[in-house]
């Protein structure tokens, strides 16, 4: 069962190539929990297997994390402090001892 998803899953990441590993490493940077461990080895066994280029294929992962940081990092600086102080109590518990700063 095992083998039948990794050939799945090699096979997936061919047919979605450089743009694919672009695309889901952003994912994976961003807030949206998707492991990059599913992008990253497939990609990599292409790679052996000649069928990517390994220096593309890294070349993409770094592109796609930045991608995925830079929006982060805009959306946090665009809502900030205020959005985190009046909508921060439903994502996460916050400890006793939490004060926010006036």
């Amino acid at each position: 069962m095992l083998e039948n998803f990794a050939v799945w899953l090699t096979d997936t990441m061919l047919v979605l190539g450089y743009v694919g590993i672009i695309v889901l490493m952003a994912v994976e940077s961003s807030f949206i929990p998707f492991p990059s461990e599913l992008v990253v080895p497939p990609a990599g066994a292409l790679a052996a297997d000649g069928r990517m280029d390994l220096t593309l294929v890294i070349v993409c992962g770094i592109v796609g994390s930045l991608i995925g940081a830079y929006v982060n990092y805009f959306i946090a600086a665009w809502a900030g402090r205020p959005f985190v102080l009046r909508y921060g109590r439903y994502f996460a518990a916050r400890s006793p001892s939490f004060r926010p700063a006036a």
